[in-house]
């Protein structure tokens, strides 16, 4: 065989190594790699036929959802019929019992000016004043009392005594004089002491009915004080009444505000927090691989390629190799021993080539 051609059969046979091998591997290579990918992905591929159904079901009910929109119905029940009427009845009493108050206050008003005046009148002589009021009272009521001993005296005792005294001769006698005298001064004394005691008790009297005007003033005065603070109170409750009356027509209203602002707030983000729940509920809870998808570039063509290359360059030494070894021998020339530029043996080239000989 000659030395080029053991040269190309070599190349050539390396080259198709290099290329199977190279092919093989890659082809190990990216099966490698593509087991590893598919464990990774087996959670999602264990769950993928749920998953897909999942996602029609979702976005079947997020179409749903999303066509029906937000609740446009009645959402508060508002304030009943018979609580309007009790709110009405609360406002009514409330400014009835206003106005009733400020009358109170009105007539009661002059409560303090009174005590100034129960003062005075409690500071004045109440003794005297039953005394001048005895004085003057006294007589009529002497009279009164006297009445039947003075005619006891002028219609029975006095003309007994002129009876008496005519009977004896004695008309105009010292003796009828004494007694009629005496009886005139008996009727006078009676008539002292019953004027005394009258006089005392008409005093009593004054100062009794004194005593029980003023008390009685002082507890009218009370009264109207008392009917001022009544009617000052209850200004306070009836503002009160007016006041929880407005305060449950207030909450209502702002209960229908809330209601109408809820709604437009409501309106405004329900589709995005529609798709928010589905993204978070539903797309956000997918099962994922259990680490990163590896890029699988493991390429049989360019192994093969790859192999080939790398078996072309080792099929060229060993063609270089097989050549030198296949090439035609040259004549052995004797050699004298110690002979300058001689050698001492020579094999071939090749092994000349490798440093075989003595120069």
């Amino acid at each position: 065989m000659d030395p080029a051609t053991a040269m190309m059969l070599a190349q050539t046979g390396s080259t198709v190594l290099g290329g199977l091998f190279g092919r093989s591997a890659a082809k190990k290579d990216r099966a490698a790699a593509a087991a590893a990918n598919r464990m990774r992905m087996m959670p999602y591929l264990d769950a993928r036929s749920n998953i897909l159904d999942l996602y029609s079901r979702g976005q079947n009910a997020l179409n749903d959802q999303l066509n029906a929109g937000f609740y446009q119905g009645q959402t508060r029940a508002g304030l009943d019929p018979s609580q309007l009427d009790a709110i009405r009845m609360m406002q009514n009493t409330g400014a009835t019992a206003g106005a009733d108050a400020s009358n109170f206050m009105n007539v009661g008003r002059g409560f303090a000016n009174n005590y100034q005046d129960l003062f005075n009148r409690a500071s004045q002589d109440m003794l005297g004043n039953a005394i001048n009021y005895a004085s003057t009272n006294t007589e009529p009521l002497l009279a009164a009392a006297m009445r039947d001993p003075f005619r006891q005296l002028t219609e029975q005792t006095l003309p007994t005594i002129d009876r008496n005294a005519m009977a004896t001769g004695n008309t105009n006698s010292s003796r009828a004089g004494v007694a009629e005298a005496l009886a005139n001064r008996a009727f006078a004394d009676r008539s002292a002491d019953v004027g005394a005691n009258i006089q005392n008790s008409l005093i009593d009297r004054s100062m009794r009915a004194q005593q029980g005007q003023l008390a009685n003033m002082t507890a009218a005065n009370k009264n109207l004080a008392g009917l001022y603070n009544m009617g000052f109170d209850q200004s306070g409750n009836a503002a009160s009444m007016l006041n929880r009356a407005g305060g449950m027509l207030q909450l209502d209203e702002q209960g229908r505000l809330d209601d109408d602002r809820a709604r437009f707030e409501g309106n405004r983000d329900f589709d995005m927090n529609t798709l928010m729940n589905y993204n978070a509920g539903i797309l956000g809870r997918t099962p994922t691989t259990t680490g990163n998808i590896q890029n699988n570039m493991a390429n049989p063509m360019m192994g093969a390629l790859s192999g080939a290359v790398a078996g072309a360059g080792i099929g060229g030494k060993f063609g270089d190799y097989f050549g030198n070894m296949f090439a035609p021998q040259p004549a052995a020339t004797p050699l004298t021993y110690g002979q300058a530029g001689t050698r001492m043996s020579h094999l071939n080239p090749y092994m000349d080539n490798l440093g075989y000989g003595v120069g």
